[in-house]
């Protein structure tokens, strides 16, 4: 029984520590230099960002939140609208990665972006629920709103 008592405190004092030690706040929303949504992937951070013409952009940053080239990367997105799944693919650009297609009709449905650091690597998943209002208090769209951490959740206390 001390052995395991030893052993869980010895695994949260390191949990602790290396959470603590990358140089960020893990629990902080960071607004995208675009104005998009800033999701944590490995190595860095990547923007989720809704170009005009209802094509998806994805833009990586280092740690220091400085634009780095895509690489190996493979970004893959559902958008679950109320017409029906549709999933769309993702070209490489020089320094973006660009949807080929458009998102479909309308808004308030839920979106599932997975980035890979490589093909073969774990997918992460990123539920964003898209909604193109501009949020009245950091004059976003809802979807990269950043006031949710200011009053505790939701979207900062203000409707869609």
């Amino acid at each position: 029984m001390k052995t395991l008592l030893t052993s869980a405190l010895a695994l949260l004092v390191l949990t602790s520590a290396s959470a603590a030690g990358d140089g960020h706040d893990h629990g902080k929303i960071i607004p995208g230099p675009k104005g998009g949504r800033i999701v944590e992937v490995e190595g860095g951070h990547a923007e989720f960002l809704v170009q005009p013409d209802r094509k998806v952009a994805v833009i990586f940053y280092g740690e220091d939140m400085k634009a780095v080239n895509p690489s190996e990367q493979v970004v893959t997105l559902v958008a679950e609208a109320p017409s029906g799944k549709e999933k769309l693919e993702f070209e490489k650009t020089a320094d973006q990665f660009v949807s080929k297609a458009v998102l479909p009709d309308g808004d308030g449905y839920r979106i599932v972006l997975q980035i890979r650091a490589s093909a073969g690597a774990k997918p992460q998943n990123f539920r964003i629920d898209y909604h193109t209002e501009t949020c009245g208090g950091c004059s976003r769209a809802e979807y990269a709103c950043i006031c949710a951490e200011e009053s505790g959740g939701g979207h900062g206390g203000h409707a869609h």
